[in-house]
């Protein structure tokens, strides 16, 4: 069996080779904890780039407006089912997206059912959503 790495092949320096593996292992963790104990504490964090309109409208919106549309929701790229919407205005599908709606059609839940995506990020979905709806 060979030794590991950090293993002196002079006996007198074992303890002293053991002993700087130690010591740096223990500097090696210090370091890994660090940026944790800053983050824990808001030391040098930044907050994380808002989601495109079309990066939330893949990770959310899709479950219900990906073609055919699921529960009444427009499905995306469909002019004839989002233009009655699209009539409505883009502030109003925004405030829908933002604070839930319920009509005739089916139910918009609050933000999609995320509640932590900003609601610009939200907007910018909505708005992706009637851009390819053609509108």
């Amino acid at each position: 069996m060979q030794s590991p790495a950090w293993h002196c092949a002079v006996r007198p320096l074992h303890h002293l080779c053991l002993a700087v593996s130690l010591l740096g292992t223990g500097l090696a963790l210090a370091a890994e904890a660090q940026p944790a104990q800053e983050a824990a504490a808001g030391v040098g964090r930044r907050a994380p780039a808002p989601l495109t309109g079309p990066q939330v409208y893949r990770q959310v919106c899709i479950a219900c407006h990906a073609p055919p549309g699921v529960g009444g929701a427009p499905p995306l790229g469909s002019a004839e089912a989002w233009a009655p919407r699209i009539a409505q205005g883009v502030d109003t599908l925004i405030s829908h997206a933002l604070t839930g709606f319920t009509g005739k059609t089916g139910v918009m839940p609050r933000k999609g059912e995320r509640p932590d995506l900003s609601d610009a990020e939200i907007s910018s979905a909505v708005r992706y959503m009637v851009e390819q709806a053609g509108q």
